[in-house]
């Protein structure tokens, strides 16, 4: 018996020691020859194909790879999760586990090699040999210095007695005493594998006792996690773990090391966690369980107090008044729904767009800033489909959907209850008078941040009718900067987000509103009429998202103590952050080609333009796009091609009109605009607007001048008053100085070759070229339709000098004196013709004291309305007319 136990021995092991060439590798049976293989891995392979793992990341572990051995880190000991991240892994060409520590996976190897493994592992135990340690062995050692990837886990009752209580064998211990022997880096790369994205519930229930909780599910749950959510699955990896730099700071002192080892555990698995928060998101709390938080919190309870004190109310009432409130403004979150739009809309873009391009580097820092911190999306708003497709972005790109304020006109039937159930909660427009609702809405808001979860809101209010940034409304934000003071989270980190579109479906709703027709509230039928939308293709969205801003770092930096602030350098605070945000989305969009065009043939004033006039204007703004670093849509790499395609698709939607003497070859060919059609192109050129703005207002100010020849000084004073005039028009970069904005310009045109430097000893130093004179021409015909408008606005104010106006009864009367004076020849653009310019200007002029606005409430106050009165002096109103004329170089504009 003895004689055969030792020659089966000697055929396992190899006669002498010398081991069959199969298993030399792998004495123990922790190593992975090839993938792992079972009965229905051709099926699994296919189903785990669709776990996304973001690019970023993977460039990250292909970048690892040559430069020091892989290591990964999961949270929990499973065999299942090893097999599905090595063929995931295996399927995309990154680096796959070959061995793994504490682990033995026969079951996923060739049946012959598994059963030869088994039972050599057998007889060690039942020989006097007993099983082999690889820690003591040698066998971790050999494979991490032959430079192979490999596996462990951080937690798992396996291993943890030795591990905690013995103090023995760790993996992470033995990986940076290997460290200190080898040159190259070890990396520990901490991994999640998330079989379903569902938002964890707060309670367990039933079936979390049976089939494991959802921080440690067990096979069961697993499995029927994977069936049911396959396609939603995904795999992330957290910031590697560099060995080599972390092994120069252990103590040589065991308990201390062991204190430090148990520290950098828990860094791995604090970084899974942070992962997993950032795709999954906090838990979710039922509508209801938010509602009874918020309706027994003590300063709500003490705010309904005091009202059924002063009201002579019982407490009930006005409890079921704020619950009452709450379910008008309460999201219903589902991750069902979640699900099922997500399939419904990547239908929905497939038919209306030619895609949609997500600037994955930006997007990077957000996932980075999502496993730390509350996140406020704020996006511009543009389209009412802008936060469908922000959500969509997110939820594709592993990063769960925010709950999003919206407007109380979309909670109409059918759309408000799946809006509410894909994360929406509805405000009103106004708070005026509402002081109890005002309370209940910013308790809620407060405490969806408080329990972590992320919020997307429209600093603009409403969509932009003009293209560009409308100014921001303070509301909200004002509500989360509170709750950050009033101790609810430790902070928020905002997020600017630029949702560009080549073309948007409202463009005809848009015009009607410019021109003076009146919002429809959103309904069923405009939502049946919206079908018709889906018959055209609109070129494709572009998202891209600014650098996150932390509100703490914002405060720290500037030295604001929230507790002392008064209320005026408090709103100056909300003014310049909210500005900031604003500025930033600028900033994040990007140049579409449809925004280009739209830009040069507006920016002279006749119909008809050659093609090679429009493309040298083309060429003028492309070339100062370029030198300030502006960012072009990825169509631009084919410059000629994407500008030819734009003005096709500008003349089959018969925005332009082509002319072309086919019998004449040394024709040009012209195309001609309309007037009618000039307000939808004026949108398009507002979309990148904000970036020509400094270039349009020295370029102004170069024209107005009596020659080509000029001094800064001649621009800074010019560009002080039309920084001002336009206020609440443009967002400016706040920590740019009038100066340094025109020195840059300047510097900018002379690169260019738009200007000259002359001796600096003479008093106007720059003089303009050829070239530069068409530049300029150019840059100042984008902003000459908003002189036009204010100054239509400041000469019908003799009709408030007769009798106070409503301000909709006096555009009405801007918009008729506009449609007279342009055709006389007063004014050159129809694009001036603009309800929302005129409502800007009445603000400005209202500002500077030329009107004022008073509540008429001689038929009641329930009757109460606004109206302007005249309270300009005469010199006031000359004043602006003279500059607009001077600017303009128009004397006719010079107002008497």
């Amino acid at each position: 018996m003895s004689s055969w136990f030792q020659s089966v021995k000697n055929r396992l092991f190899g006669n002498k020691g010398q081991e069959t060439p199969r298993l030399a590798d792998d004495p123990f049976g922790f190593s992975v020859p090839g993938k792992p293989r079972f009965l229905l891995s051709p099926i699994f392979e296919k189903l785990i194909a669709k776990t996304s793992i973001p690019e970023d990341q993977q460039k990250l572990l292909e970048s690892l790879a040559p430069k020091g051995v892989i290591i990964y880190a999961l949270r929990h000991r499973s065999q299942l999760d090893f097999v599905y991240v090595s063929l995931r892994l295996h399927q995309l060409g990154l680096p796959t586990p070959q061995f793994l520590f504490d682990l033995r996976p026969h079951f996923w190897q060739p049946r012959t090699y598994a059963a030869t493994v088994v039972l050599r592992n057998l007889l060690r135990h039942l020989s006097r040999d007993g099983m082999p340690n690889p820690y003591e062995h040698g066998y971790y050692r050999t494979m991490v210095q032959e430079g192979r990837s490999g596996l462990l886990f951080l937690l798992g009752k396996k291993g943890y007695y030795q591990r905690t209580v013995m103090v023995q064998h760790d993996p992470l211990d033995h990986l940076l005493t290997l460290q200190q022997e080898m040159s190259r880096p070890i990396y520990v790369v901490p991994l999640v594998l998330l079989y379903s994205r569902a938002p964890r519930k707060e309670r367990s229930g039933f079936w979390d006792i049976v089939f494991g909780n959802l921080e440690n599910p067990g096979l069961v749950r697993k499995l029927v996690s994977f069936i049911r959510n396959y396609s939603y699955a995904t795999m992330e990896v957290g910031e590697p773990l560099d060995l080599f730099h972390v092994q120069a700071e252990l103590s040589k002192d065991p308990w201390e090391r062991r204190k430090q080892v148990f520290e950098l555990r828990r860094t791995l698995i604090e970084s899974g966690n942070e992962i997993r928060r950032a795709v999954v998101g906090p838990q979710i709390k039922s509508k209801l369980e938010i509602k009874d938080i918020i309706l027994h919190h003590p300063r709500l309870e003490s705010f309904m107090k005091r009202r059924a004190k002063a009201s002579g109310q019982p407490l009930w009432k006005i409890r079921k008044e704020a619950d009452a409130y709450l379910e008008e403004i309460a999201a219903d979150y589902s991750y069902t729904l979640i699900q099922l739009g997500e399939k419904i809309l990547t239908w929905m873009w497939n038919n209306l767009f030619d895609g949609i391009d997500v600037d994955m580097e930006s997007l990077h820092r957000v996932r980075k800033a999502a496993r730390h911190n509350t996140l406020v999306y704020v996006p511009c708003h543009k389209s009412h489909i802008d936060y469908l497709i922000l959500s969509y972005v997110l939820f594709r790109n592993n990063l769960y959907s925010p709950f999003i304020a919206a407007g109380k006109n979309l909670s109409f039937w059918p759309l408000g209850p799946i809006f509410r159930r894909g994360g929406a909660f509805f405000i009103r427009r106004t708070f005026k008078g509402a002081r109890f609702y005002s309370e209940v809405f910013s308790l809620y808001v407060k405490t969806m941040v408080r329990f972590g979860h992320n919020i997307e809101f429209f600093i603009e209010g409403g969509r932009s009718r003009t293209g560009k940034m409308v100014l921001p409304k303070m509301g909200l934000l004002a509500i989360l900067i509170q709750a950050v003071e009033e101790g609810f989270c430790d902070d928020l980190v905002f997020v600017p987000t630029s949702i560009c579109y080549d073309r948007i479906p409202e463009e005809e709703v848009y015009v009607n509103e410019i021109t003076g027709g009146v919002k429809k509230d959103e309904s069923l039928g405009q939502l049946v009429r919206a079908r018709r939308f889906l018959k055209k293709r609109y070129g494709r969205v572009y998202v891209r998202f600014a650098e996150p801003m932390s509100l703490q770092r914002y405060l720290e930096r500037h030295r604001y103590d929230l507790k002392s602030l008064s209320s005026k350098v408090r709103h100056a605070m909300y003014r310049d952050f909210a500005y900031r945000i604003i500025s930033s989305i600028n900033q994040a969009s990007l140049v579409t080609p449809h925004a280009l065009v739209s830009s040069a043939l507006l920016s002279g004033a006749r119909k008809g333009t050659a093609r090679s006039q429009l493309t040298q204007t083309i060429q003028l703004f492309s070339e100062y796009l370029e030198e300030n670093g502006v960012r072009f849509s990825r169509s631009f790499q084919h410059h000629n091609l994407v500008i030819e395609d734009t003005l096709k698709d500008l003349v089959k939607s018969k925005l332009l009109d082509r002319l072309k003497d086919e019998d004449d070859e040394l024709e040009d060919e012209v195309y001609i605009l309309d007037d009618d059609k000039r307000l939808t192109l004026e949108y398009y050129k507002n979309n990148i607007i904000h970036f020509f703005l400094p270039a349009a207002f020295v370029s102004t100010s170069i024209l107005r001048q009596e020659t080509f020849r000029f001094s800064l000084g001649d621009i800074l004073e010019d560009l002080a008053f039309m920084k001002d005039f336009f206020k609440y028009e443009f967002v400016y970069d706040t920590d740019l100085r009038d100066h340094q904005m025109a020195k840059h310009v300047l510097n900018v045109f002379e690169k260019l070759g738009w200007l000259r430097s002359l001796e600096p000893a003479e008093n106007q130093p720059y003089m303009l070229t050829h070239r530069g004179l068409m530049a300029v021409q150019a840059f100042h015909g984008l902003i000459r339709n908003f002189f036009e408008t204010y100054w239509l606005v400041l000469r019908s104010l003799r009709y408030v000098q007769k009798k106070p106006y409503m301000e909709k009864d006096l555009i009405k009367k801007v918009l008729s004196a506009g449609e007279k004076h342009f055709k006389m020849g007063l004014i050159e653009r129809p694009e001036s013709i603009s309800k929302i310019v005129c409502s800007n200007a009445l603000s400005f002029y209202v500002e500077k004291g030329l009107l004022e606005r008073r509540l008429d409430d001689s038929k009641g106050e329930d009757k109460a309305v606004e109206r302007f009165e005249y309270t300009a002096e005469r010199q006031q109103v000359q004043y602006y007319g003279r500059q607009i004329s001077r600017l303009l170089r128009a004397p006719h504009l010079a107002l008497q």
